[in-house]
């Protein structure tokens, strides 16, 4: 058996590809013994059609373009990532900017783009009202959310919360998962009294100037104030607790993509799983990434992950149904779809991706 590389083969004699057992370097072993006449050129086509292989560039074949929406948050740095990866699957990535996971979701649902972050609550909040146009295909992040209490104000349990004006964003995953600890702690949305905001930058003033007692906000808002030093962490506020614990990001695709492109979803999955490993250990990159899209300076990023995780190859079925038990409960979704997610909670192309079995990824 002669070992040849690509280069080398095309000045090989057609008499000698002809007769001869070859193990083509890089890419396969080509077996071509007693074979009629065939030129150079359609032998080599052969080859590269056979094993996929492009040497060169010859007949390559182009690279799957894969829209990607991402937020110009801490948690999307692992989509931005990826582009920078995206020739070992030989994909295409485009990063298309966005402000909220319900606006990701809307972009999947009319396949605008074909992969991206959305709040847990969406897939069940969809399928409640007949839309199965996105599905879910992996848990994304953990960590991120949580309640601050503005200083001079005494919380030291949870209870301790009962009568104080707290703001929130009504309808958000960080508020979903407070109303869950609201009950799992024996208290109702009346022990309260909410004040509802529509953004974080707002919900902070409120707290700077004594309007709330409390806000249940999200990162890098979180740290911000805590950096300001008008606002702590109370240890008895945990969203760990809650039957979601602590996920507040999962990885949607647009149904019609995963039904056009399962292998160029499957290569766009794999990059996720790549670029999480590789955040987790460079934190550094993780903040440059950041930096990238955003005005924060380094220590209030730095501080901010201590509290974020990837997810890895998991695909978290209960944590969804809890959340369409609760939507349904709370009154926002008007049927209860507990345990009929269906495809739309699909863990085939993460099993693949990560080389694992269905079982072994779904949870």
């Amino acid at each position: 058996m002669l070992e040849l590389s690509y280069r080398e083969i095309q000045s090989v004699s057609l008499d000698r590809l002809c007769t001869v057992d070859y193990k083509v370097s890089t890419f396969s072993y080509v077996k071509v013994h007693k074979m009629k006449r065939i030129s150079l050129r359609s032998f080599v086509i052969f080859a590269i059609l056979s094993l996929g292989f492009s040497p060169g560039g010859l007949l390559a074949a182009d690279p799957v373009k894969v829209r990607v929406a991402y937020i110009n948050n801490i948690q999307s740095a692992v989509l931005a990532h990826i582009k920078t990866l995206a020739k070992e699957q030989n994909l295409d990535i485009e990063l298309i900017p966005f402000t909220r996971y319900p606006d990701v979701q809307k972009a999947l649902a009319v396949n605008s783009v074909d992969l991206g972050p959305i709040a847990p609550n969406g897939i069940p909040a969809a399928v409640a009202q007949g839309d199965r146009n996105v599905v879910a295909v992996m848990d994304l992040v953990y960590g991120g959310d949580a309640v601050i209490v503005r200083k001079g104000v005494n919380v030291q349990k949870f209870s301790d919360l009962k009568g104080k004006r707290i703001g929130v964003a009504e309808g958000g995953i960080a508020w979903i998962m407070f109303v869950m600890l609201l009950e799992k702690n024996g208290m109702s949305y009346a022990d309260i009294q909410p004040a509802n905001f529509s953004s974080a930058t707002d919900m902070l003033n409120a707290l700077k100037r004594s309007d709330t007692d409390a806000v249940n906000l999200w990162e890098p808002f979180v740290t911000e104030a805590l950096a300001e030093g008008y606002a702590y962490m109370p240890r008895g506020v945990d969203f760990r607790d809650t039957a979601l614990g602590a996920m507040n990001g999962i990885l949607g695709a647009s149904k019609a993509f995963a039904n056009k492109q399962p292998d160029a979803l499957v290569g766009a999955i794999r990059l996720v799983l790549k670029a999480e490993q590789q955040l987790e250990k460079d934190r550094k990159l993780w903040i440059s990434i950041v930096r990238g899209y955003s005005k924060l300076n380094d220590d209030i990023l730095q501080r901010s992950l201590a509290g974020i995780r990837y997810a890895g190859p998991h695909l978290s079925r209960t944590k969804l149904d809890a959340t369409a038990t609760f939507l349904f409960k709370a009154g926002i979704a008007k049927n209860d779809v507990t345990g009929k997610l269906g495809d739309t909670v699909d863990p085939r192309f993460l099993a693949r991706a990560a080389g694992k079995s269905e079982a072994e990824v779904l949870q």
